[in-house]
């Protein structure tokens, strides 16, 4: 009787399985926590003013959801750029189920944007080619940081204007610019030197369970310098931009170009701070409550908070929406693949 095979790596006591839990418990945790804070800050608040604001503001949402979806449109407009004439050869399904999960992922999990693009990469895989897929999504990715930093450096001279150059929220905007380039930089250089990405993806099967190796990628395509596609990210921020000008005002605030960019810069250093925690619990609303006075909504803290709740409700319930429409699109796929040769030809006929 042969013996049986033992096994390395798999298993509920494997090294990676363990690191999974560890990750799931401390993610648990850290959305415990965050829930925890916002309770103490709408205790502070006052629960009734709280509800009263988000109720009065609640006729915006509609428009809330649709700049919103904006930036799903602007990152479909930068992965066109990025691919150039390739992008027809993507089917609509796949486009909708990769845009789909990718926003969801990224307000719904820690580190969701990083998330979201792996998950747009693999979705996209199946007719990129990993290679060409994973250049393509880290392309994306190095867009979307250096307009959010350009965005930051922007928001930072506003508030320094306004407050001062040593005032705290002038110098967040200004290291969160300066992080969103470091990041975009890296991006960009693992993707032009090979020893460099072959590191960088060792690094990632290292803590990412289940990850598979990455093939090379071809130079003439990993050495790209996304331009158009940051013109398109960049285009997206600023829909958020007159997003948050919209909730500004729902909640009480006033309507102005210069209240827009200081709701939109603490909502940037808040989701920086908070990237690790799921939906940036506690962090953002923490930002909201801190720099209130700078909205001009320093005596009415619930109005200042309330900007958070109301975005976060417009972003679970358009990430809600992008999960039942990525579930339709795949089992759409799966009946469309499952059906015989004869019946797709009629079907196309």
């Amino acid at each position: 009787m042969a013996a049986p095979r033992r096994t390395h790596g798999v298993g509920e006591h494997s090294p990676l399985v363990k690191r999974s839990r560890r990750g799931a418990i401390a993610r648990a945790l850290l959305a415990v926590a965050g829930l925890g804070v916002i309770a103490y800050l709408v205790r502070d608040a006052g629960p009734r003013r709280v509800g009263q604001v988000l109720w009065e503001a609640g006729a915006w949402l509609p428009l809330v959801l649709a700049l919103e979806s904006c930036q799903i449109t602007s990152d479909f407009l930068a992965l066109r750029l990025i691919l150039g004439p390739t992008w027809r050869t993507v089917p609509a399904r796949t486009w909708v189920r990769s845009s789909a999960l990718a926003y969801a992922l990224m307000v719904m999990v820690p580190a969701g944007r990083a998330a979201g693009e792996v998950t747009r990469a693999t979705v996209l895989s199946s007719t990129l080619g990993p290679g060409r897929a994973t250049a393509t999504s880290t392309q994306l990715q190095a867009a979307y940081q250096s307009a959010n930093g350009l965005v930051s450096l922007v928001e930072a001279a506003l508030v320094a204007g306004l407050f001062g150059v040593g005032s705290s929220l002038a110098l967040l905007l200004v290291g969160n610019a300066a992080i969103q380039a470091v990041f975009a930089v890296v991006l960009l250089v693992a993707l032009w030197d090979a020893r460099l990405g072959r590191g960088l993806d060792r690094l990632r099967r290292r803590f990412v369970p289940g990850a598979v190796e990455h093939p090379p990628l071809d130079p003439s395509v990993r050495r790209r310098i996304p331009w158009r596609a940051m013109l398109a990210c960049s285009a997206g921020r600023t829909a958020e931009l007159l997003e948050y000008g919209i909730v500004l005002y729902a909640v009480g605030g006033a309507l102005s170009a210069r209240g827009a960019m200081v709701a939109h810069g603490i909502h940037l250093v808040g989701a920086t701070m908070g990237d690790f925690v799921p939906s940036q619990l506690g962090v953002v609303d923490g930002a909201y409550r801190a720099f209130a006075g700078a909205l001009g909504l320093g005596d009415t803290p619930a109005r200042a908070l309330s900007i958070a709740f109301i975005v976060r409700i417009a972003q679970l319930t358009l990430g809600a929406t992008c999960v039942l429409t990525a579930a339709l699109a795949g089992s759409a796929g799966s009946r469309a693949s499952a059906s015989p040769p004869s019946a797709r030809a009629d079907a196309r006929s």
